[in-house]
């Protein structure tokens, strides 16, 4: 989790208050603090519109979350709130504002005790930053600009992936979306197709080094081959995709973009819009998964 100290917070708060012309606090109906900086002269979104937003969150001084940079979120602008959300302010925004708004833990835990997720807990301070990025007027506006940012984005991970491997000094085959796969050994027979049934291992890091899961560490817990039918839809997509680069027995390496992996959400200590790289060696290739047996 990347740290920011005090002196770093301040200098972006203050970033955004010399961006916008006209700052006003106040707390929402159920009790949020917010500040938003608004241009009046934009327009603002209309009920039952869409607003495109840039959005990081912060617990205390880590940044936990944001989007700058990445796909944005759209979000409807509905009658339906939520007390001490940010759902409460959509309706007042326009092109262009920038908001502030902070959360204290200890309410959502005064008010839903035992409903806090981790991270979080008792004593933190969240603080979400927006940007407005866009307005739209209807669904339909809100998915023709979603399209073009998505396929933007794509490309811009391919090129980034593409960069971390030739940084790295690997020769390897980039398959339709993206995926970058080096073989290390070819193996032997046909390449894995669509229907087959494939065990394997494996160890699963991010672009930084940092090990996520593996069945050759025994720290994992979980030594057993992973047993899988390609294309079935049981693996993140770029690993689905980088298995059919190889032959029973081979081994490579498979450079993962976040969208063919865990994209936005992340999975786990996986942050997300994090690329991923597996080192996959396969065992074995059967024709179709073995029946299921009846236990009485």
């Amino acid at each position: 989790m990347k740290k920011y100290n005090a002196l770093t917070i301040l200098a972006l708060i203050g970033l955004v208050l010399l961006s916008c012309q006209k700052s006003v606090l106040k707390k929402t109906p159920g009790g949020m603090p917010y500040e938003i900086f608004s241009d009046s002269k934009k327009p603002q979104v209309k009920m039952g519109g869409f607003l495109k937003l840039a959005i990081t969150q912060s617990i205390n001084d880590s940044v936990v979350f944001t989007n700058q940079g990445k796909i944005p979120n759209y979000i409807p602008v509905l009658n339906q709130t939520a007390p001490y959300d940010l759902s409460e302010i959509w309706s007042q925004l326009r092109l262009g504002d920038s908001v502030i708004a902070t959360q204290m833990m200890d309410t959502f835990m005064n008010r839903n005790p035992g409903s806090v997720p981790p991270p979080f807990k008792k004593g933190d301070r969240i603080i979400t930053t927006v940007k407005v990025m866009g307005i739209f007027d209807n669904d339909s506006l809100r998915k023709i600009d979603a399209d073009k940012e998505m396929d933007a984005f794509k490309v811009k991970e391919v090129k980034e992936v593409e960069a971390f491997v030739n940084k790295s000094g690997v020769k390897a085959e980039r398959s339709a979306n993206g995926v970058y796969v080096q073989t290390l050994l070819p193996g032997s027979g046909n390449l894995i197709d669509t229907g087959k049934y494939v065990s394997v291992k494996y160890t699963g890091m991010t672009f930084d080094g940092k090990v996520f899961d593996s069945n050759i560490d025994t720290s994992f817990h979980h030594t057993e081959p992973l047993s899988f039918t390609v294309g079935a839809g049981q693996m993140i997509p770029g690993f689905d995709e980088g298995v059919r680069f190889l032959r029973p027995g081979g081994k490579g390496v498979f450079f993962i973009p976040s969208l063919q992996g865990y994209g936005p959400a992340g999975s786990g200590s996986i942050k997300g819009y994090s690329h991923l790289k597996f080192e996959v060696e396969v065992l074995s290739v059967a024709d179709k998964a073995p029946a299921a047996t009846n236990t009485p």
